[in-house]
């Protein structure tokens, strides 16, 4: 899992039973992933250093690699932006961002402009849904008094923040809903319809850790000791696959990248993976890596150490 900053930027109804988990097969010899560039033999994976011109470490926050935090500071092009005691995180499309305690961000013409102040008690789990960029406005969740939730919405030119309460402690995921933010509590998990207040269930054993977007849900299916394995399936239960095994857990906190690709890692051989649902096809990234972020069409994981860090990216828009 991610060990980035916890500052997020964005990019940017029925009850469903959900199918019992078949037996967990005997452990054998850890199954062989093909790379990723020979499942995909257009896939391109490319590298960029990970000191800044001077040793400073920079942990890219972009998909594009152009932006990211340097000791506190955001660094954009090679240029700070923000400097101080705040942590950042960006979006995969816009140069959006929350400073806890502070405000939403945003750039404008190669300046960090305010729009709001009033950002309150802000939800971060390292997803990219943390903030939302839609329709010309930006949503983020803030914890509400006794165990609510308030969704909060103002436009990129600022004004007033819009407030909705949600019941429960949720998170946004794909706009316009939210989702269970205590993902690993064992049962069922929620989808919330922000503009409606329109529930969908997605019942889970008590044994399962569950966590959904409006189109797919992960599911950790546990035993005494750790995971037995890793399923995908729909927020109505259908089209559940198992993915692996007891060795296979997500690299990311995000369920799939584009509805398509989970980031895995498989403890059983030390391998960085990449899955596809469409394919049902399980491939290697890499054998050696670092920290692991993915955020709108990118996966970029680093290799090495402080004073000489590399970064590896791999658009999969384009697998």
């Amino acid at each position: 899992m991610t060990h980035r900053v916890a500052l997020v930027v964005a990019a940017l109804a029925a009850a469903a039973l959900v199918v019992a988990p078949g037996p967990v097969r005997a452990p054998g010899r850890p199954a062989v992933a093909p790379a990723v560039t020979d499942a995909w033999p257009g896939a391109r994976i490319s590298t960029v250093p990970g000191n800044l011109p001077g040793g400073a470490v920079f942990a890219p926050l972009s998909p594009d690699l152009r932006a990211g935090e340097s000791g506190g500071r955001l660094v954009v092009d090679g240029s700070v932006v923000r400097e101080g005691p705040a942590q950042y995180a960006l979006a995969a499309t816009s140069l959006v961002w929350l400073e806890r305690g502070t405000g939403l961000f945003r750039m404008a013409d190669s300046v960090a402009e305010l729009i709001t102040a009033d950002i309150g008690n802000v939800v971060v789990l390292e997803s990219q849904y943390d903030v939302v960029v839609h329709d010309d406005h930006v949503s983020w969740a803030a914890a509400g008094p006794e165990g609510s939730t308030e969704i909060r919405t103002v436009a990129l030119t600022g004004g007033a923040v819009e407030t909705v309460v949600l019941q429960g402690k949720l998170a946004l995921t794909e706009w316009p809903y939210a989702t269970s933010a205590e993902i690993e509590q064992g049962g069922p998990s929620t989808l919330v319809d922000v503009r409606t207040a329109a529930r969908t269930v997605v019942h889970g054993q008590s044994f399962e850790l569950i966590d959904c977007t409006p189109s797919w849900c992960r599911v950790q299916v546990l035993r005494q000791g750790g995971s037995a394995r890793l399923d995908l399936m729909r927020p109505d239960g259908t089209e559940r696959r198992r993915v692996g095994g007891s060795g296979l857990r997500p690299a990311v906190p995000d369920v799939l990248l584009l509805d398509r690709f989970a980031v895995l890692v498989d403890d059983s051989r030390g391998a960085l993976c990449l899955y596809d649902v469409d394919r049902g096809q399980l491939a290697d990234l890499a054998s050696s890596f670092g920290t692991v972020v993915a955020r709108g069409n990118a996966v970029w994981w680093s290799t090495g150490d402080n004073t000489a860090l590399t970064w590896h990216t791999i658009d999969v828009g384009e697998l």
